[in-house]
């Protein structure tokens, strides 16, 4: 009974829901930009120094991305369908929110994030191809090993493709990373019904 109710607080430690997103009564104002990404996520977890796959953690994602002159809003959803996942990153269902405010830097772009994961920065360059993040975690706890995400982005717009990493770390070890690799749509007009229904 004891060590069931510690592996209970364990689970429950590590596994806060996220904060809320933000609200808002009216429709968000039209984009100069909308994207949709929608890819997956394989799962890795750092251990005896090198990073070993934990396919229990992967997931299918999709992010509706707004863009604007001097920020982003990105609405990330999130699924883990495997049937090992123990629960421990959160409920296999969740929705992130970011938005990324825009200044010139240099040569490049200085970015401002504010998300329900948490708040930081980073740089990308004038063309949004190649991007870098770093955010606090907003949520800490006593039992979760990490207190950072890093994100390294390479968007390929002419092939239609995003690869991300995304790092969770306590500053000095690794804990896990996600490759995610997702493909692009924007918005189409269709001619004809897209079926490929054959009766």
């Amino acid at each position: 009974m004891i060590r069931t109710a510690v592996v209970a607080l364990l689970l429950t430690s590590c596994a806060h829901p996220l904060p809320p997103m933000p609200t808002a009564a009216a429709p968000p104002p039209v984009a100069d930009a909308t994207l949709v990404w929608v890819g997956r996520g394989d799962a890795y977890r750092w251990r005896a120094g090198t990073w070993q796959r934990d396919a229990g953690y992967d997931y299918e994602f999709s992010v509706v991305q707004r863009r604007y002159r001097d920020h982003w809003e990105s609405i990330k959803s999130l699924h883990r369908r495997h049937p090992d996942y123990d629960g421990r990153g959160g409920p296999r269902d969740q929705s992130m929110f970011f938005r990324m405010d825009l200044a010139p830097e240099g040569a490049g772009v200085a970015l401002a994030i504010a998300s329900n994961l948490g708040r930081g920065q980073g740089h990308t360059d004038r063309e949004f191809r190649d991007t870098e993040l770093e955010l606090a975690a907003s949520q800490r706890g006593r039992f979760v090993p990490f207190d950072r995400f890093h994100l390294v982005q390479h968007y390929r717009y002419e092939q239609g493709t995003l690869d991300e990493t995304v790092t969770l770390s306590d500053g000095a070890a690794p804990f896990m990373k996600n490759e995610e690799h997702a493909a692009l749509f924007a918005a189409e007009t269709f001619a004809a019904p897209p079926t490929t229904f054959q009766p």
